[in-house]
């Protein structure tokens, strides 16, 4: 005959098994949780605290990178990691795409997939890294902990994309169906003349006036030709120079969008560029030749490029200035040319966006006045 204490007791273990296996882990309050966690480690970057850095650690944790897998006490890292914070002077750490948590069935182990940009002055040297991580959690005296991550860090070419990306949302994002008009007043070493650009994503039309002559160099995925104003002639199929010309006076479209004349951006580290700690972006032009360009490392800004001329060798410098916003876009007015000890000067005293059709660009005739 059973017991009618046991009988109860067994009862009520039956009991709370069912109703400690049919508690829901409330996810949503846990991913909470979790990200509070890893928020205390982006809060110790700009407080430059290594104390709060490692807070969400077990005292004990698994480090992996470079190949190698490491336990270590996190009371041994705080000295080391305080020397990096106190020498390293944050400007951006911005989350690539939205974190990814996973918890287990029971809410006792998580894991958390992160990804960010760093921007700063590490020793006053400039640094831009990509970097992924993955750290497992850990539910340990009801907390969530850290007990072990797994870091990437992105070889310096993959950081392309990101420069590029942040260089159109500060300069305005020009639309693949957009336009560009640009008038210019010039003066160079062979005296005055004028310059009008047209450029949308296909096509480029180049009209210059000088006083030695008068000409239209037009390329494009239709049809590309050249006419000389004054004598009338026309000349059809430019050939890859004359078009690598006109695209190199398109300097409002590649200030926006250098992709539609160049390939194979690569970023190619830091470097000063009229006076400012910029990032270098190499491109290729139609005859494989490298194509610098410059961009702020304060705001992304455009600053110019350097573009080769008859051969790779013979660089001209290209630099923008005064910027003004038009229709939601940042234009500079001015351009500064610089070849050896040659210096020409564009400024532009008119702009017309996303004006332009198809036959202003296939015209053949002048539309800089006499």
């Amino acid at each position: 005959m059973h017991n009618p204490i046991h009988l109860v007791v067994l009862i009520g273990i039956a009991l709370g098994s069912m109703i400690s296996c049919n508690q829901a882990v409330d996810l949503a309050d846990e991913k909470k949780k979790i990200q509070a966690q890893i928020d205390l480690i982006e809060e110790a970057h700009l407080k430059k605290s290594a104390e709060q850095f490692y807070q969400p650690n077990a005292t004990s944790f698994y480090d992996i990178r470079n190949g190698n897998v490491e336990k270590v006490n996190k009371a041994d890292l705080i000295a080391g990691t305080q020397s990096y914070l106190d020498s390293m002077e944050f400007y951006e750490l911005k989350k690539i795409q939205e974190p990814i948590i996973e918890i287990s069935d029971d809410g006792t182990l998580a894991s958390y997939i992160g990804n960010v940009v760093v921007k700063g002055r590490f020793k006053r040297a400039p640094v831009f890294w990509l970097v992924s991580w993955q750290s497992m959690l850990k539910k340990i005296d009801k907390e969530w902990k850290i007990i072990s991550t797994a870091n990437t860090e992105a070889p310096t070419a993959a950081n392309t994309s990101i420069i590029l990306q942040n260089v159109k949302k500060v300069v305005g994002r020009m639309d693949a169906s957009g336009s560009v008009y640009a008038m210019a007043d010039c003066y160079g070493p062979i005296g005055d003349f004028k310059t009008l650009i047209f450029s949308r994503e296909t096509d480029g039309r180049m009209e210059q006036r000088k006083k030695s002559g008068h000409v239209i160099l037009k390329y494009g995925d239709s049809a590309s030709w050249g006419k000389n104003i004054r004598s009338q002639r026309i000349y059809s199929n430019l050939d890859t120079l004359n078009k690598l010309f006109v695209k190199g006076h398109e300097f409002h479209w590649l200030s926006m969008r250098p992709e539609d004349r160049f390939s194979n951006p690569v970023f190619k580290g830091f470097t000063e560029f009229n006076r400012q700690t910029s990032f270098k972006i190499e491109f290729k032009d139609a005859l494989n030749r490298s194509v610098y360009f410059y961009y702020s490392f304060d705001d992304y800004m455009p600053l110019g490029f350097e573009n080769p001329t008859d051969t790779q060798e013979n660089m001209v410098q290209v630099y923008f200035s005064n910027w003004k916003e038009i229709n939601g876009l940042k234009l500079f007015q001015n351009v500064s040319i610089e070849e050896g000890s040659a210096i020409w000067k564009y400024d532009f005293t008119e702009f017309k966006i996303n004006e332009l059709v198809s036959s202003d660009f296939e015209n053949k005739n002048k539309v800089i006045v006499d």
